[in-house]
């Protein structure tokens, strides 16, 4: 699967770089939307001969995905420190949320429009990841709503301490013509016995939160599916029905 895909290494993160079917196709004029995936490119390969179907009978428009590895992902992906959830013995979350999008935003996204024939614009441009990969994605859309203009937050964390109040208290920036997309599935955090267990009541709270500071139903997407778990396979599903969102 590695070899569908363009492999990088940008300053010191490992980059998964998906061109769509007609990129090598089409003359140097054409340009692509481009969404950066958190977590690698995984949902890409767990989905890969459907996404590249859809591109290919235009029930998609075609896009260049943007995996990037993270070093340290409860660190990179959340947005401020929080302690551990298995307790004062273990090392809490890093909460440096702010300088990995930095990193997306001043150096990786200026790397991929000076290298492939991107649309640069906020429009055409996406953030998406699952778990703390969609919390982390949901953040860049508060800071850096100049860039991101389509988000998807699949099953995004919404338990991390201190989201939900800052969400409340932060309208989402979204621009004329952004959209975001959120996901739940009925059963996760059905066996957990931490806070994880609140993953789908603080899913619908998120998404109240976000209605009421502003953003419409136009803009935004919530979806709850019944019996969807929190794994991979749920996500890859989402992964898909979020595109459609976010760029048809």
């Amino acid at each position: 699967m590695r070899n569908m895909y363009q492999q990088e290494v940008v300053l010191d993160k490992q980059i998964s770089i998906y061109l769509p079917p007609s990129y090598n196709e089409t003359e140097n004029s054409v340009r692509f939307p481009v969404v950066y995936l958190q977590d690698g490119i995984d949902l890409v390969s767990q989905v890969f001969n459907l996404l590249s179907h859809k591109f290919r009978v235009k029930e998609l428009p075609e896009l260049i995905i943007v995996g990037v590895e993270p070093n340290n992902r409860i660190h990179e992906y959340t947005p401020w420190p929080a302690a551990s959830l298995r307790g004062a013995d273990h090392p809490g979350f890093g909460g440096k949320g702010a300088e990995y999008i930095e990193y997306i935003t001043d150096v990786l996204k200026p790397h991929m429009d000076k290298t492939y024939r991107t649309l640069a614009d906020p429009e055409h441009t996406g953030i998406i990841g699952a778990s703390l990969g969609g919390l982390v994605s949901l953040y860049a859309g508060y800071l850096r709503p100049d860039v991101f203009g389509k988000i998807g937050a699949l099953s995004a964390s919404f338990w991390y301490e201190g989201m939900l109040s800052f969400i409340e208290t932060n309208p989402l920036p979204l621009h004329h013509g952004g959209k975001l997309f959120l996901s739940v599935g009925s059963l996760e955090g059905v066996y957990k016995e931490n806070i994880q267990r609140h993953m789908v009541p603080y899913t619908l709270r998120a998404h109240e939160r976000l209605l009421e500071k502003g953003l419409t139903p136009e803009q935004l997407k919530f979806v709850l599916v019944e019996g969807g778990t929190h794994d991979d396979v749920f996500f890859a599903k989402q992964f898909i029905e979020a595109l459609h969102w976010m760029f048809a």
